[in-house]
Formats: structure tokens, C-alpha cells, sequence
């Protein structure tokens, strides 16, 4: 009698392949969703609100007219650090100059980080050993994983596109010049996705000679030298090598446009990705010339316990985060001064800003600080997420079940890591107060005031790990930083959108944002501040106590 073995393999399904563990492509795809949620909701968001923001806070032709007269008077090399002042009087122009740079740091630093790390990431981890030895061939792996990470991008942008395009002829006046058609939407798209590619094909070049972090070292090195060569005489000689210069006269939403130039970029980041490739290929996996960023001293680490191990786990983040946040935190404040004294002196552009803003003093040097503070709210709160997808890593990827064979609790665990979290978030702050304090001191900012103020960047981070943990313990830990994200993104928007738009009260409040007052000037809503606590703490103990009743993931 013999028998027949049955096959040891199931048919894999086709949306498996696409999303899931069923190809390379479709568990690459699974991995960047929190990535997508945050790049798509940040920019998605962005152009919705600028929609809906720009025409209410300056709706007549003369308010416009204010806009070019206040660029006028601004230094010229601020001016061109930001790009071609054109067509600043419509939505389109005053979106492209005023977040031209925050849409392409959003996509750029986006594409470093996922293709300088998706495949020398996982060879530096051993990942990608099991992966190559099945049948699937080096160049195979880097494709697919490359596609991936062409697909979240597209995906993104589309979404820019047409929050771009909605926003714009929902809410702009055609007689300003304000509706954007969905050919420049896609151009603006397609300039960011170009420029993002361009560093982000470096970084995917570089990776497989000098590792992760000396790729996403030198691409964001390039990055900044390469925008600011743009803008500056000082870097002049540079700017030949810069694509924002190939793409100059390319303000797509004005309907400008430069196809060529943005041809060349497009050209210049496939050569980069092809060679990058290549030389994945032919290259034996994780071997690097051993160029990186420096590493933490084994002190700070630390492997005492799991909240000291966690925390460890969780700086390198945290600093990037913070140093980051710093960088554009000290910018800002050293210009602010200068600013709020020139709308002081102009008495319809004050009058305009008014209307558009009745409940900040942007004669002040403190409330213009605050008027950009939502933003660094949005940046904490993706920081928080990330914190979150940090701790839920254990547990999504395996590890939790060898942690839990040891004397440990599983309301410990996760104590533990919401501490490590909370104290990523604490170094995140630490480090944009100091740095609101340096360049503060030179911009006419209260510096002891906006100092504290920062820390309402903590206590919201704090709420948003709170959620993200809460999420993790109850349900899943695999949507646990996704969940958070999406509540920074909801919140973000509810806060903008609901005052110029003239939204029933109610629906502002549920914006936590909108009950932390206007700190930056001292102003502080204690409700807001107790909301945040509540979040976090509660949170925590609901993460806690759900983890300890449910099955462990492997």
C-alpha cells in the first residue's frame, strides 16, 4: 500500500501577492503602511487645508496685493532660499513658495529613509538571508522591493493631486486665480515625487557600499546642500548639480511648467535606482564598507531591564526626531522677530492677518511662534506613532513570546515600553525647547515663555503614544502605530479646518490640539493639559490590562 504525500505549499492568492506575505512586493507594501498613512495624511492634509486656509485669510484683491508687498520686503536671499516667488497672490504660487519645502523635505526624507534601509536595513538584520535562499534571485528581491516603494510613493502623491485640486476649486475664488487644474496637480505631484526619487535613488545606490545610515547620511547631506545651493549665491557653484535648479522655472501650480527639466530629474533618479540594483547584486549581503552613523555608547543602551533596554531602542529615533525638529524649531524662531516688527508696521497686511487670525497677536515675536505651533504638533505627533510602531515591533515581529518566557509580566512589558516611548518623546522635546531657546534669543521671542510652551509638544506626544499603546494592548499590535497616526492626522485637520470654515463648535473640540490654548505666549488651557495626561495614563493602564487578557501574536 503507498500513499501520496500532499503538496507542502497553498496556493498563494492574488491579493496576497499584492499585499500581504504572498511575494516580496506585497509583504514590502504590508511594511510601508504606516509610512504611507503618514506621508499621505501629511500631505493629503497639507494641501486640503491650504485650500480651505488660504482664500478665508486673505479673500480680497487688496489682501492679496499685501502678500507680494510683504515678500517685497523680506531679505532676497530669504526669499529665493524658498523658490521663485511667482504667482504669490493666487493659491497656487503662495502654496508653492511659502511649503514647497515642507512638501519636499515630507516626500524626500520619506524616500531616504525607506530605500536606504529596505534592503541594507534587512541584510544588516539577516532577514534577507532567509529571503535569498529561496528560489528567488538578488536583482529579483531589490526590484520588487524597489517597486514597493514606487507604488506608496505614487499612491501618495495621488492623493496630493487630488486634495490639491479638490481644495483649490472647492474653496478658491476664480476671479483671484485660485482653482488648480488636475494637469498642475499632477505636475506639482510629479515634481515632488521626481526630487524625492532623485535623493532617495542615492541613498538606494549608496546603501549596499556604505550601509544604511552612511547612505541616509550622505543623501540627506546632499539634500540640504543641494536645496540651499538652489537658493543661495553662496553655494552657487553647486547649484549645477542641483535638481531643483533643473526644475527652476517648473511651478507647475501657477501653470508654469519645464517638462524637460523635470525629464532630466526623472532620468537622474533611474539611474540611480538601476545602479543601486546592480550593485545589490553583485555585492555579498551586508557587507559594507563600514561607514555609518556613529553608535550609541553601550551605557546609554543600557540592558538592566526592559525599560532600559526599550529606551535604548528607542533613542536613535528619538534624536533624529528631536535634532530635526530642532533644526527648523531654531530657523524659525530667529526670524520670527523680524517678522511680527514688519506686519506691525504695516497696517493692512496687520488688518488682513486679523481677520484671518483674530485670536493670535502676530505683532509679537511669541504669537507668530504660535501660529506655526500646529505644525510642530503634527510633526510631534508622527514622532509618537513611530515611538508606538517601535514598542508594537516586539510583538508584531516575534520577539515578544521569547521576552514573555522570562520572569516578566505582560503588564510590565508594557509599562515598560510606554515608559521607554515617553522618554523617547521627553529627549524629542528637550531638544526643540533648547532650540526654540537659541534662536529665540535672537528673534525678540520671551524665551523663558516659548521655552515652556515647547513642552506642550511632549504632553500631546505623550496623549498620542497613550492612544497608539491602548490600541496595541486591547486590539492589535500591528495597528496600533497606525490608529495613532490617524488620530494625529484627524486631529490636525479638525483644528485648521474648522474655524475658517466656520464648523459647528462641537466638532473643534474634539480636536485635542484645540484645548492646549496658545502656550507659546504663556497662555495655557488647563483642560487641555489634564486631557493629555489622561490619554497617556489611561492609555497605558487600558494597554496594560488588555495585553494581559489577550492571546500573544506571534
Amino acid at each position: 500500500m503507498t500513499t501520496q504525500a500532499a503538496p507542502l505549499t497553498g496556493r498563494i492568492s492574488p491579493l496576497s501577492r499584492i499585499y500581504g506575505f504572498g511575494s516580496i512586493y506585497g509583504k514590502t507594501i504590508r511594511d510601508s503602511r504606516l509610512a504611507f498613512i503618514i506621508a499621505a495624511g501629511l500631505l493629503g492634509g497639507l494641501a486640503l487645508a491650504m485650500g480651505a486656509a488660504i482664500p478665508s485669510a486673505f479673500p480680497t484683491p487688496e489682501a492679496r496685493l499685501e502678500i507680494d508687498a510683504l515678500i517685497g520686503n523680506m531679505p532676497a536671499e530669504m526669499v529665493t532660499f524658498f523658490g521663485k516667488p511667482v504667482g504669490l497672490g493666487t493659491f497656487g504660487g503662495y502654496m508653492t513658495w511659502k511649503y514647497g519645502l515642507v512638501f519636499v523635505l515630507v516626500t524626500s526624507v520619506w524616500s531616504i529613509l525607506a530605500l536606504s534601509s529596505t534592503l541594507a536595513g534587512e541584510a544588516r538584520r539577516g532577514s534577507l538571508d532567509i529571503v535569498a535562499s529561496a528560489p528567488f534571485g538578488k536583482r529579483r528581491i531589490a526590484v520588487e522591493k524597489l517597486a514597493a516603494h514606487l507604488t506608496m510613493m505614487a499612491l501618495a502623491l495621488a492623493v496630493l493631486a487630488v486634495m490639491t485640486t479638490i481644495s483649490s476649486n472647492v474653496y478658491g475664488d476664480p476671479a483671484l486665480g485660485d482653482p488648480v487644474s488636475p494637469l498642475s496637480s499632477i505636475g506639482f505631484a510629479l515634481w515632488l515625487g521626481f526630487n524625492a526619487l532623485f535623493f532617495g535613488g542615492l541613498a538606494f545606490a549608496l546603501a549596499p557600499v556604505l550601509g544604511r545610515g552612511g547612505a541616509a547620511g550622505v543623501a540627506g547631506i546632499a539634500l540640504a546642500l543641494l536645496w540651499t545651493a538652489n537658493g543661495l549665491e553662496v553655494l552657487g557653484p553647486l547649484a549645477v548639480l542641483s535638481p531643483f535648479h533643473w526644475t527652476a522655472d517648473h511651478i507647475a501650480l501657477t501653470g508654469q511648467y519645464d517638462w524637460p527639466g523635470l525629464a532630466l530629474v526623472g532620468v537622474a533618479a533611474a539611474a540611480f535606482m538601476v545602479g543601486g540594483v546592480e550593485l545589490f547584486n553583485r555585492r555579498d549581503l551586508g557587507v559594507t564598507a563600514g561607514i555609518g552613523l556613529p553608535a550609541l555608547p553601550a551605557g546609554i543602551l543600557g540592558v538592566r531591564g526592559p525599560t532600559s533596554r526599550a529606551f535604548g531602542d528607542q533613542l536613535p529615533r528619538a534624536m533624529a526626531w528631536g535634532i530635526g525638529l530642532a533644526a527648523f524649531g531654531a530657523t524659525l524662531a530667529s526670524l520670527v522677530g523680524p517678522m511680527s516688527d514688519q506686519i506691525a508696521a504695516d497696517s493692512n497686511l496687520l488688518n488682513a492677518l486679523r481677520t484671518a487670525f483674530p485670536d493670535l497677536d502676530l505683532t509679537a515675536a511669541g504669537g507668530f511662534l504660535q501660529l506655526f505651533l500646529q505644525l510642530f504638533y503634527i510633526a510631534a505627533g508622527f514622532a509618537a506613532a513611530t515611538f508606538v510602531s517601535k514598542w508594537a515591533s516586539d510583538e508584531a515581529d516575534g520577539r515578544l513570546e521569547e521576552v514573555l518566557a522570562t520572569p516578566l509580566p505582560r503588564a510590565r512589558w508594557v509599562v515598560a515600553g510606554a515608559i521607554a516611548a515617553l522618554l523617547a518623546a521627553a529627549v524629542v522635546t528637550v531638544l526643540f525647547a533648547l532650540s526654540i531657546g537659541a534662536g529665540g534669543a535672537s528673534g525678540g521671542v520671551s524665551v523663558g515663555t516659548a521655552m515652556l510652551g515647547s513642552t506642550s509638544l511632549g504632553l500631546y506626544a505623550a496623549a498620542v503614544i497613550g492612544v497608539g499603546i491602548a490600541v496595541g494592548g486591547l486590539w492589535r499590535t500591528s495597528l496600533a502605530a497606525e490608529i495613532a497616526a490617524i488620530f494625529v492626522i484627524v486631529t490636525y485637520l479638525i483644528d485648521l479646518l474648522a474655524p475658517p470654515l466656520g464648523l459647528p463648535d462641537w466638532l473643534h473640540q474634539l480636536a485635542l490640539t484645540s484645548h492646549l490654548g496658545q502656550p507659546m505666549i504663556g497662555q495655557w488651557d488647563l483642560a487641555g493639559v489634564v486631557a493629555c495626561v489622561v490619554l497617556a495614563v489611561g492609555g497605558i493602564a487600558a494597554g496594560a490590562w488588555g495585553l494581559s487578557r489577550r492571546d500573544v501574536r506571534g
